[in-house]
């Protein structure tokens, strides 16, 4: 049914474009229009933006369409406080995730395990000139990206990079097509140096004159599963 009054109104909007649909009715469940735990986390985000009030996941997954999260906002609890930025401490210490993944990389040494692989077909006749400036554009965006984690006195610390240091090299390299999913998994397998080189690493795979696989690789310490998909809509 279409929506009542406006909150759902804003719901069925935000569902729609959660989902990347034309439209979502007010009785239409999120996870069987194809939604799923990241989208949740997501739609819940601009939940919050939109109509100020915090939504928890757990509220979607149990009541998961628009008129029922209607019924539920009123007990949706406030809005937090927004973020304020802080002065940066010097040095920058790293996260709880960020230690837990730089002791195992110090403990095994460099290793692909961690890392998060993109492949892109690209087709067409490509600028590689574009390519690696759009590459460039990126990682100044994001400073994950061209941050190295050097240690002193065996303590590491988040170095963000600047200028030429930050970046990116875009390695190439001409293949059969019958090589392609051979070369695609050992670009994949990349052992990143965290100390001194940044966290992302790109190989264009050339097929042919027109056809191309761009593969990029996140060392997770930089990235996860949600991010990965921001970076493959940059």
């Amino acid at each position: 049914r279409p929506p009542r009054g406006s909150t759902e109104a804003i719901l069925c909007h935000l569902f729609a474009e959660a989902l990347d649909l034309p439209q979502v009715g007010a009785e239409d469940n999120f996870f069987e229009l194809g939604g799923h735990s990241l989208l949740a986390t997501r739609l819940a985000a601009r939940v919050r933006t939109r109509l100020g009030v915090e939504l928890p996941v757990r509220t979607l997954f149990q009541t998961p369409t628009a008129a029922g999260l209607a019924r539920e906002l009123g007990s949706a609890g406030e809005v937090r406080p927004p973020l304020e930025p802080v002065d940066r401490p010097d040095p920058l210490p790293l996260s709880y995730a960020q230690r837990r993944l730089w002791f195992l990389y110090r403990l095994d040494g460099p290793s692909p395990m961690y890392n998060i692989p993109l492949a892109v077909r690209l087709t067409g006749r490509l600028d590689r000139q574009a390519l690696r400036d759009a590459l460039a554009d990126v990682v100044e965006r994001h400073e994950a990206l061209r941050t190295v984690f050097p240690e002193t006195a065996g303590v590491p610390r988040q170095r963000i990079l600047e200028g030429p240091a930050a970046r990116p090299t875009l390695e190439e390299h001409t293949i059969d097509r019958s090589e392609e999913r051979a070369a695609v998994a050992s670009a994949a397998r990349y052992a990143f140096d965290l100390a001194h080189e940044i966290p992302l690493r790109a190989t264009l795979l050339v097929l042919g004159p027109r056809e191309c696989v761009l593969v990029l690789v996140v060392h997770h310490i930089a990235a996860d599963g949600w991010s990965l998909g921001v970076l493959g809509e940059d």
